[in-house]
């Protein structure tokens, strides 16, 4: 999915992202990503098999992988990054071809995330494609894989209702 002529790059009519396969499908990257984690605020910070991972909000968590390798990116300090990052929401993202020195032509995916009180600029993390691809999403996401049909989601979350009155402590 990184590896990609720019000739070979199909464009999503409405936004210009390219659609990429993503989750065994072909998604346009940014109505993909907008769907699970867009104007989520970052809740947590977490280092799992040594990739970073931004948990959101609705419990999607992204990792951070280098644009041109895919591999993760490097965290030098784990508590600096969560200070850093927890507060923010996805606000918008970005895309170009870039062509590397060894010829190789990927896509400089990044993510737009809102600033943070006392700064001017929204702060932008530069990740890979491979960040939609390999996301982790919450049970209930309609890209988590799994489906649930109406009658296993109801069953589930059936409230029991009482007309007994209950006071307020």
């Amino acid at each position: 999915m990184t590896d990609t002529k720019p000739n070979q790059l199909v464009e999503c009519e409405r936004d210009g992202f390219p659609i990429l396969n993503i989750n065994g499908e072909s998604h346009c990257l940014a109505e993909f990503v907008n769907f699970c984690i867009g104007r989520q605020k970052i809740t947590d910070v977490v280092l799992r098999n040594d990739t970073l991972y931004y948990v959101f909000e609705n419990r999607h968590e992204l990792p951070l992988l280098c644009y041109c390798c895919g591999e993760p990116l490097a965290c030098s300090d784990l508590q600096a990054e969560k200070r850093h990052m927890r507060g923010r929401k996805l606000q918008a993202m970005t895309w170009d071809v870039e062509e590397l020195e060894d010829g190789r032509n990927v896509i400089d995916y990044q993510l737009e995330f809102s600033s943070k009180y006392g700064e001017t600029e929204p702060l932008l993390v530069q990740t890979s494609t491979l960040s939609a691809d390999q996301m982790v999403h919450p049970i209930l996401c309609a890209h988590s894989g799994i489906s649930i049909s109406n009658d296993e989601f109801h069953t589930a979350v059936t409230p029991s209702f009482s007309n007994k009155k209950r006071k307020r402590r």
